[in-house]
This record gives C-alpha cells, structure tokens and sequence, in this order.
C-alpha cells in the first residue's frame, strides 16, 4: 500500500479492502489538471494546443484537460511556458477546485466575492462563469498570496474584477449585503 504500518487502521477504515490500492494511488505523482479559459479558447482547442503531452479532458469538469505523468523519474511538462498559456488559454487549476467554482451557480451579471481569493485561480474560473459581466470581487487578508493575481486577469483578458486591498476589513464592510454570491474555501 506504500503507506506506514501505524496508518493501516486508519486506511482499512476508509478504504476497506481498497486500503493498498489507495495507499498505492497516493503515492504516485498526481496529474497536472487544467482549467480552460472560456473567455478566450475552448477545450478543443487547449486539447489540440498540448497534443503533443497527450492531453485529455478530465473526467468532472467540462473545462478541464488533464496530462497523466509519464512513467519514471521525468518531470511533468512546464505547461505554464507553453504559448498557450501566455496567451491566456488555460490556467493549471485542479479538478477540484473548478468542480467547486462550476457548483458555485455563478451567473452572468451577478455582484460575487471571492473571499479567500489567494491568488486568484477560483477568481478567473468565476470571472469566465459569469461571462466578464457583472461584478467581481477578489479579497484575501494576506497581501503575498494576492500579489499573483494582477499578472492572471490581464493573462486572461478578464475586465469585470475588483480587488480589494489585502487585510482592508473596512473594504469589505463596504459591499455588505450586496452580493449575491460569496465563495469562501
């Protein structure tokens, strides 16, 4: 199971008789996944764009393509220096993470605010679910994690974001019970 001996309780008690094939599953390196930009490409065309590290779409997200790690000691593809990301086609973003974004129910002109926004990957998966329309907001209270996400909206050609000054608890007092969508992770 590649897993310690002092865990096996613990993983026969989620897993079951899965408890190898699990342990196994985590220690493989994960897949790189990524979100497609629909403001600006579609899944085919990322999909053809990265043919060559044979790309796939994921099982989950209609936005996702996935590119499984090889077998061996190779690294995974440096996906963010090929051309199509600088041109804003697609973001690394786990599968995960766009699940959430997509059962979010964000909607074209929509008052929404990323809460805990980081730097900003949920941001932009929201910014192309509500078509660049409506109004946005990105906040976190620590400025280092924000700091990366002026780069990604002008990457992704989104227009409809505000952010709001890290740690500016007054800022946020300021939208109260305007929005009609708040995501929080």
């Amino acid at each position: 199971g590649d897993y310690p001996e002092w865990l096996a309780p613990e993983f026969e008690r989620a897993f079951g008789a899965r408890a190898a094939e699990e342990g196994a599953a985590l220690a493989r390196r994960a897949p790189v996944d990524l979100r497609v930009n629909t403001l600006k490409a579609d899944r085919d065309k990322v999909l053809k764009a990265l043919r060559r590290f044979e790309a796939e779409p994921t099982p989950h997200s209609p936005v996702g393509v996935r590119i499984q790690h090889r077998p061996g000691p190779g690294r995974s593809p440096h996906v963010e220096a090929e051309p199509g990301h600088g041109k804003g086609w697609y973001e690394v973003q786990d599968e995960g993470s766009q699940t959430a974004t997509l059962l979010s129910g964000a909607k074209p002109r929509q008052q929404v605010i990323d809460l805990c926004a980081g730097a900003g990957g949920k941001t932009l998966a929201l910014a192309a679910l509500m078509e660049n329309t409506g109004q946005l907001y990105a906040y976190d209270s620590d400025r280092m994690r924000l700091r990366p996400i002026f780069e990604r909206l002008k990457r992704a050609g989104v227009r409809n974001v505000q952010v709001l000054p890290a740690g500016d608890r007054g800022a946020l007092e300021k939208l109260d019970g305007r929005m009609d969508l708040v995501l929080i992770d």
